[in-house]
């Protein structure tokens, strides 16, 4: 695993590197992207949320999941599941760009929905729009 810290003006922006995934904590909003041709499995996923929880401490966050389109997404929804990442999630939002993807994350909102908001959206740009929706909403 890899980090590095970028000092911004405005604020400090964190980046992770693990096997799965590029991992960048930018304010409030943890934006994971999915290493191409890589397997996102439960492991990966927990591996993904250990190095998050090291960066975010106790703070809530947004998380955006974008998987890139050759990820072979293994993880299994119904029992996978980091309580400690999740309850920490103010939102979450997953940006699908395949079919398989789209039917895999279809499932792991039904499994999640009750936990904290969250959603598909086909566009990055879109889902952070609802996040500072949902950010207004709670201010």
């Amino acid at each position: 695993m890899h980090s590095n810290r970028i000092i911004d003006k405005k604020r400090t922006i964190e980046k992770i590197v693990t096997p799965s995934a590029l991992i960048i904590l930018d304010g409030d909003v943890v934006k994971t992207y999915t290493n191409p041709h890589s397997e996102f499995s439960d492991d990966s996923a927990n591996e993904n949320a250990e190095a998050v929880l090291v960066l975010i401490v106790d703070d809530m966050v947004f998380h955006l999941v974008v998987p890139d389109p050759t990820t072979l997404i293994t993880l299994n929804p119904r029992e996978y599941g980091n309580t400690e990442f999740e309850a920490l999630k103010r939102a979450e939002a997953i940006v699908i760009k395949t079919l398989g993807h789209r039917m895999l994350a279809n499932f792991y909102v039904k499994e999640r929905i009750n936990k904290y908001p969250i959603r598909i959206f086909d566009d990055e740009n879109d889902a952070m729009a609802w996040f500072k929706e949902i950010e207004l909403a709670q201010a």
